[in-house]
């Protein structure tokens, strides 16, 4: 009886060293019984006469032995091994003359993965960055066309890869290094296919800026709202506004208000970012006050009429009375025959020197809604009597720290405001001052304001016949330093911690980086900067700083603006590898 040959293909052991799971090459049977092989493994051919493969031997080609031992499968899918023709247990051949195949199927094919994101809304910026709502869910598919796919996996921020068993999901807001591959039956692995993303579940935050005129809440047909928003993921995607109980409309430019009616009104307003976080509803409440002031203007003191001409006296004075209906009135403003205007206080002398007398004036609420009028007598005479008709010259100065820009001056809390007068006819009686429309006050000493803030002072100096003259000048005082600012040339490469128990973590950055330095006063200009490392001396900034060193550097910035108010930052540190 002939015996029956066997054929057996064995495959070396191969190592691989790799930071992802070993994923070792092999053959694979799969449920179709079909046997596939590694495209990159080597391949013994063995024949033995029984099932058990006991005492096989290995074949080696004679006519080819360049080829085999090893021989490696050339076609990807099914190959065969064969002979010429079948035949039976008697050797007869087998009619008609049939071949004898045996399948191998090389698989030197690496699986391909197809993730799939779903469940958030995404944005892609123009610098290639991808973000992603909340509720974002991660799944994927692998396919692979021959041995089929054996596994999956997946790595979460540098985590240790792991099978992936289904789908994921990502609702924390940070950023996210996803890495995934698939390995199939035979160990084809795949390149791992990398996606980068942050999560942004975070709405923006919309602030708005009052432009124009306003007292408080009460606003005028005049003033406009500005909305600003910040977002600080994915960017703003639109500012979303209601007035009142109207339709929603997207903030673009100023929003006017000119159209409202006098009364109480609201504004809601909202942000929403780039993959659909709104912001929670926020409201302006207001008043618009479209009314102008009222005015009661009379003339009051002595009057004497005698044979068609008017008498007066030095008291002679004009009266105004304003009244507001919501704001409250802000000044008084008049003129006298075409002359400058000045701000009523109260009741004023008229030049007694020429015949005919115009007074104009105009009132305005803290809203700046005007109403104008004017009063006119006729033949208004000097009398004989040498009255003093002149008020007095007034000025004002600042001692100590002074800084200006343009028409603005800058000072501090510890410059002193000087007002001076003079009267070369009847003299100076007092001086008195009014700091931003508040009590009126009798000046004696230079006086200084603590609290910082835009003020306007009011003064006026009177003679000792009653002539008054009247001023007023603006500053601004600033107690408060510039705010620093410091960048530095390149991102860090990473963090270190350098002492365990308290858990604080340094920035890590390459030797070279320079660090750049700011500082923006809300005020004035900034006028110096100072930096120090290591506890080193003060040095004044000029350029970019070079950190150069390695090992833990300490920076330490000090800011002076144009008044002298300084700011000193708290030591920072990094690390310089």
């Amino acid at each position: 009886m002939k015996k029956a040959l066997m054929l057996i293909l064995l495959l070396p052991f191969v190592a691989y060293s790799q930071t992802k799971p070993n994923i070792e090459p092999k053959h694979y049977i799969g449920e179709d019984n079909k046997l596939y092989w590694h495209g990159k493994k080597p391949v013994y051919i063995f024949i033995s006469d029984n099932p058990e493969g006991k005492n096989a031997q290995r074949l080696e080609s004679q006519i080819h032995p360049q080829f085999t031992n090893p021989l490696y499968l050339d076609t990807e899918g099914i190959n065969y091994f064969r002979t010429n023709w079948a035949a039976d247990s008697t050797l007869k051949q087998i009619s008609p003359k049939t071949e004898v195949l045996f399948e191998v199927y090389r698989d030197n094919t690496a699986p391909v993965t197809t993730v799939n994101f779903k469940g958030a809304n995404k944005f892609k910026s123009r610098d290639g960055k991808v973000f992603y709502g909340k509720s974002l869910e991660m799944n994927s598919t692998a396919f692979d066309k021959h041995s089929g796919v054996q596994k999956t996996f997946v790595s979460i921020n540098n985590a240790d890869f792991l099978e992936f068993k289904g789908a994921q999901t990502f609702t924390e807001d940070k950023e996210y290094d996803i890495k995934i591959y698939s390995a199939d039956n035979t160990g084809n692995v795949e390149a791992i296919k990398i996606f980068q993303f942050r999560v942004d579940s975070t709405a923006p935050m919309t602030e708005y800026i009052v432009n124009g005129d306003r007292s408080g809440m009460i606003f005028s047909p005049r003033t406009t709202i500005t909305l600003k928003s910040r977002d600080m993921a994915s960017g703003i995607k639109k500012i979303g506004f209601r007035i009142d109980n109207g339709t929603e409309k997207v903030f673009y430019n100023n929003i006017s208000l000119s159209r409202l009616e006098d009364g109480n009104h609201t504004i809601t307003y909202y942000g929403y970012d780039q993959v659909g976080n709104k912001e929670q509803e926020k409201t302006i409440d207001f008043y618009l006050d479209r009314q102008e002031p009222k005015v009661d203007a009379s003339i009051v003191g002595d009057q004497y009429q005698n044979r068609g001409r008017v008498f007066v006296s030095t008291r002679t004075k004009v009266k105004l009375i304003a009244e507001d209906n919501k704001a409250g009135v802000k000044n008084i403003m008049y003129s006298v025959d075409g002359a400058k205007e000045e701000r009523y206080y109260e009741p004023f002398t008229l030049d007694k020197s020429k015949g005919n007398h115009i007074v104009t004036y105009y009132a305005t609420d803290k809203v700046n809604n005007k109403l104008e009028g004017r009063i006119e007598e006729s033949n208004f005479n000097r009398s004989s009597l040498d009255i003093d008709m002149d008020a007095p010259e007034i000025s004002f100065s600042f001692k100590g720290e002074k800084y200006e820009n343009r028409d603005t001056v800058f000072i501090t809390s510890k410059s002193k405001v000087t007002l001076t007068a003079f009267d070369e006819e009847s003299g100076v009686r007092t001086i008195g001052y009014k700091v931003n429309g508040g009590e009126g006050k009798t000046y004696s000493d230079p006086f200084s304001i603590s609290e910082e803030g835009f003020y306007t002072v009011d003064f006026y100096a009177t003679d000792r016949v009653n002539n008054r003259n009247t001023k007023s000048f603006s500053f601004v005082i600033d107690n408060t330093g510039p705010e620093i600012g410091a960048t530095v040339s390149m991102e860090k490469i990473g963090t270190i911690a350098l002492d365990e128990k308290d858990g604080k973590v340094i920035n890590v950055y390459p030797k070279g980086i320079k660090l750049f330095l700011s500082g923006t006063d809300a005020v004035v200009d900034t006028d110096k900067l100072y930096y120090s490392i290591n506890q080193g001396s003060e040095i004044l900034y000029t350029k970019p700083i070079v950190l150069g060193t390695k090992g833990l550097i300490s920076y330490k910035i000090k800011a002076i603006d144009k008044l002298g108010n300084e700011t000193t930052q708290d030591p920072k540190e990094v690390f310089i590898k």
